[in-house]
């Protein structure tokens, strides 16, 4: 049954060597962690801890981690992703191999949680929650309450445990106070996946400790632990003679380093060793791009004014698309369309240098209203003698400009209907190195897909309509073993995914769309032709983002019809069609950059459910994106049996200032099960949200500094 899973190891360290190639994009601003945080360094299995157990510790916010472990009769391999300043979560392939030369007898993928309850402070630890497993097989799965504290360089680490941490059995289970359900036995092996109702059950519970000394020497500590997993499950399945409950060992992790490397001694016989890569998307420098400016601010004003064309076009030559100018009293007046890899701010900054040098003595004000496919943001109001000042006569700041602006969400334009034909371009080409993944299927190994997706988007056409055309060049997969693990569906959702990855080439999109914001704060859009890779059809989307304001509301409806994966270039239809629709809720954190949404509606099964997803945002342009769908409906789980949950991890870099790449290239990895049908959302092709992200207040703020660059 099992000789196929590892006939190409490969498929095992997929998540690694993918994971590690962002990694090195990273590697010369290696410091994933700066200060309290880069000291801290991976257990076995992922989350920050010791040798063999979890500490309460957790990594900078944004933090991502990869890597690689081995201890008899396991084998890890982990992806791990500090989601937010609180939330930790690890996504792991464990193989049960009783040496690295030999081929996997198990699979034991799992989805690992850690939550940060109280901060340390000058006399109270540090507290964590934790689920080893939380999706998973019961075999890895274990539950724990860790408590860490430092002094000096001393870092002490103390804990209860459930489950796999609890095999020890030191005292009974404290829970069952409360239920008797929690005292139930905990069974390892009945090829079930792990269930919310198994979480802190057990009779017994196991006590972990450990400590960490950081020596003079830098990056270099030493580790000891005592754990309360007591491989109970394999010694009981197996003759597997489990190593003594305690650990020493070294690590290496350097304070500004990309990787640390960790070797123990577990009791006398048995070896731990561990590498994990650690980077940090915001310290990427060099992901987006950012166009020289031809002209810069003129140290002195005109005598005379130029006209509104020699703005425009002066403005153009600068990459800038300005149009509808006009002046009124000491005002010049402009709509800048922006382009998609240029933070706002630094567009206003080249466009207000054009106005500038074009416009006469007499005027104070430059209003721009920024907008981007026809969809309006607020009009701001740039004091001509701070950018002046800052831009010309380096002696004013971001900051000062930032004080005497104004925002008008409001306010109407004139001259609405002057659109210059002859400003009409396109947008950008784009190249998207796309990657997914998912954890093994009935030990069938890690399934994976890669691909290229090229195309263009144009501007709006008259200011009415603009469309997009991408082609998807598909690399690799081996998504036929999906054929294999489970039957074939009778009417599709994602399930084929295989017969659309079997194409070389495809059409991946191609569409029309009308945007038009009724005000700078709602927005609407209505799409028609191949809207995704699997699905064309027709509908809609409307927003409410008011600018200054965290939350935003919205609603979409969408007739989707299925894609033939049989036709050329999957551009046939199948009769499949299905009405789909949602309500959408954002709530935007600023201060962590990072934005929930909550989605409620019917899905592409006619499944009812919600979503709910955390982002985290990056000032270069990246983000890392966790979410969780539960519907009526259940489809097959990755871990063996059926679910209500669709769960994935997503993660997107823009690589627009590397060379040779266009403006709008980036990579996306995603991690979450693939062909299911259920929990299913069209993959629309434009999000109201997401487009109107640099017209927004949150947007403007954090990248206010970028005016004076």
């Amino acid at each position: 049954m099992h000789t196929h899973v590892y006939q190409n190891s490969n498929t095992l360290l997929y998540l690694v060597i993918l994971s590690g190639i962002l990694l090195v994009c990273g590697a010369e601003t290696a410091g994933a962690n700066d200060g309290k945080h880069s000291a801290y360094s991976s257990s076995l299995t992922g989350p920050l801890g010791l040798n063999l157990i979890p500490s309460a510790r957790m990594d900078k916010s944004g933090t991502l981690s990869a890597g690689l472990s081995t201890t008899d009769p396991y084998l890890h391999g982990y992806l791990g992703v500090q989601l937010a300043a609180p939330v930790y979560i690890n996504i792991r392939q464990s193989a049960e191999m009783s040496s690295l030369s030999q081929e996997a007898d198990r699979l034991y993928p799992g989805v690992d949680m850690k939550l940060r309850l109280a901060k340390e402070s000058r006399f109270t630890p540090e507290i964590a929650l934790g689920l080893q497993s939380m999706i998973g097989h019961k075999r890895m799965s274990g539950e724990y309450l860790a408590l860490s504290k430092r002094y000096k360089n001393i870092d002490i680490t103390a804990g209860l445990g459930w489950g796999r941490y609890g095999t020890a059995a030191h005292f009974s289970n404290p829970l069952k106070v409360i239920s008797s359900h929690f005292g139930q036995d905990r069974i390892y092996d009945d090829g079930l996946s792990a269930r919310p109702e198994d979480w802190f059950t057990g009779d017994k519970v196991g006590l972990f400790a450990g400590i960490e000394y950081f020596t003079p020497l830098q990056g270099l500590s030493l580790k000891a632990d005592y754990g309360a997993d007591q491989y109970s499950a394999e010694t009981a399945s197996s003759d597997y003679e489990a190593a003594e409950p305690w650990s020493v060992g070294l690590n290496f992790r350097p304070v500004r380093g990309w990787f640390d490397a960790g070797i123990a001694l577990m009791g006398l016989d048995k070896i731990m060793a561990r590498l994990t890569l650690k980077t940090h998307p915001e310290n990427w420098k060099t992901l987006t791009a950012k166009r020289e400016r031809t002209h810069i601010m003129r140290p002195h004003r005109a005598q005379t004014a130029s006209s509104p064309g020699n703005m425009e076009t002066g403005a153009y030559g600068d990459g800038a698309l300005i149009y509808n100018t006009y002046h009124q009293g000491h005002t010049a007046l402009t709509t800048l369309s922006l382009n998609a890899h240029e933070t706002t701010p630094r567009q206003l900054a080249t466009a207000g240098i054009n106005m500038a040098n074009h416009a006469g003595p007499h005027i104070e004000t430059l209003s721009i209203r920024p907008e981007k496919y026809n969809l309006k943001g607020p009009r701001i109001g740039l004091n001509r003698r701070d950018l002046e000042n800052a831009l010309a006569h380096k002696q004013g700041s971001a900051e000062e400009i930032w004080q005497n602006a104004t925002f008008d969400a409001k306010g109407k334009d004139k001259n609405q209907n002057n659109y210059r034909l002859s400003q009409l371009k396109t947008d950008s080409f784009s190249l998207i190195l796309d990657n997914q993944f998912s954890l093994s299927e009935d030990d069938s190994g890690i399934l994976y897909r890669s691909g290229i997706i090229g195309g263009m988007k144009t501007t709006q056409f008259l200011g009415l309509i603009h469309g997009a055309a991408d082609l998807r060049l598909n690399l690799a997969h081996n998504l036929e073993r999906l054929n294999e693990i489970r039957p074939p569906s009778f009417l599709p959702v994602r399930a084929n995914v295989s017969d659309f990855a079997d194409s070389v080439l495809s059409l991946d999109r191609s569409y029309l769309t009308f945007t038009h914001s009724i005000t700078p704060e709602f927005h609407g859009a209505l799409s028609g032709g191949y809207l995704e890779e699997m699905y064309g059809g027709l509908g809609g989307e409307v927003l409410y983002r008011p600018f200054g304001k965290r939350f935003a509301l919205g609603a979409e409806g969408w007739l989707a019809v299925k894609r033939d994966p049989n036709t050329i270039m999957h551009m046939g239809f199948t009769p499949d069609r299905v009405l789909s629709g949602h309500i959408n809720g954002w709530y935007s954190i600023p201060e962590q950059n990072i934005t929930i949404k909550a989605q409620i509606g019917r899905y592409l099964a006619e499944d009812i459910g919600a979503t709910i997803a955390l982002q985290h945002e990056f000032s270069n342009g990246a983000t890392i994106e966790g979410f969780t769908t539960i519907t009526n409906e259940q489809d097959y789980s990755v871990f063996g049996g059926t679910t209500h949950a669709y769960n994935g991890l997503r993660l997107s870099v823009p690589l627009g200032g590397q060379k040779y790449l266009p403006n709008n290239s980036a990579v996306h990895v995603s991690a979450k099960p693939f062909g299911r049908n259920y929990g299913q959302s069209l993959d629309k092709p434009l999000d109201l949200y997401k487009e109107t992200d640099a017209l927004s207040y949150k947007h403007l703020a954090r990248h206010w500094h970028d005016i004076t660059e």
